[in-house]
């Protein structure tokens, strides 16, 4: 069912963000303590990723709850996503800014044993949630997701490696007391601040290029309220709304039904449209559902049988 799939694909999207936030704020709490700057920009990275991740979570007609009627308003939608590409590209701007000023210190401090144990550890459960979230996307059919996750831990890696590189290397300068290799750390996190900023670029081109949303055709939408209307318990469809952003589709209905039965009745006639949608018409993401009393004259035009005998017959 297409309902069950768009559910799996918010989880797996929710396990990353909320997954790489919990190691990004592991890494930026070490890498403050401990003095190294690498380790900051690794978990300045990774809280850009998680960034990414919820604005592509936004920009998709999938998911459930408050977050999905959040994502039917398209200026709330646009907000929220320049909000996230403008923190981002201010991260990385501070780091930069932070990296130049040790490059330009003296002498910089090496970072402590424990930053490069932490990065390691970090390391080792960011592939961990990475094959979590890979495998499920397969095993759910979601291959262009899986992909698009491969992408972004590709480049989350190499962030990784060059905060590694840049700590060891600043160690190693202390150790060997070579003053020229402690610079490595703040080259690295440097470094790191430039692949931050251009992930912050991205995320702005994506807003800004964003595909908008554009009603449906009359005559595509017209299939949708067909199948609508074949629900047992509907009356009419009082209003429907259907919209087209790139492959996905988001429809809002509001449909009347007989006034005499209860709300939890209404609800799951509402509930039923709704799957029906979901299952017939695998490009429609979203569907928003609504329900009102049905408050014409009689006779209905419905397929629900009203409970009172007085009406004898009803038009199918």
């Amino acid at each position: 069912m297409n309902s069950k799939r768009s559910r799996s694909l918010e989880t797996t999207a929710w396990s990353g963000i909320v997954g790489n936030l919990a190691l990004a704020v592991l890494k930026g709490t070490v890498g403050y303590a401990a003095n190294s700057k690498a380790l900051l920009g690794d978990a300045l990275h990774t809280a850009a990723d998680s960034a990414s991740r919820l604005q592509d979570l936004f920009s998709k007609g999938t998911g459930h709850g408050m977050l999905a009627r959040l994502r039917n308003g398209e200026k709330v939608r646009t907000v929220i996503s320049v909000v996230l590409a403008i923190l981002v590209l201010m991260s990385g701007l501070q780091l930069a800014i932070s990296a130049v000023r040790s490059l330009s210190s003296p002498e910089p401090q090496a970072p402590s044993l424990y930053a490069l144990i932490t990065a390691f550890v970090a390391l080792v459960l960011r592939e961990v949630l990475f094959q979590f979230q890979y495998r499920y996307s397969i095993k759910h059919g979601h291959k262009a997701e899986a992909d698009l996750y491969a992408n972004h831990e590709r480049y989350s890696l190499y962030a990784s490696l060059i905060a590694l590189i840049g700590m060891i290397g600043a160690m190693t300068g202390k150790a060997m007391e070579w003053p020229a290799l402690l610079y490595l750390d703040p080259t690295a996190a440097l470094l790191v601040a430039c692949m931050v900023l251009r992930k912050g670029y991205l995320m702005v081109m994506n807003t800004a290029y964003q595909a908008p949303a554009r009603p449906l055709r009359e005559e595509d939408s017209r299939s949708f309220m067909e199948t609508i209307q074949r629900v047992y318990g509907i009356v009419t469809i009082e209003h429907f709304q259907a919209q087209e952003a790139g492959h996905f589709i988001t429809v809002d209905v509001t449909i009347s039904v007989n006034p005499r039965i209860t709300v939890q009745e209404a609800q799951e006639i509402a509930d039923r449209a709704k799957n029906l949608l979901l299952t017939r018409f695998p490009q429609v993401t979203h569907v928003q559902m609504q329900f009102i009393s049905y408050q014409s004259e009689y006779p209905y035009k419905s397929n629900h049988e009203l409970p009172d005998n007085d009406v004898s017959s009803l038009l199918q």
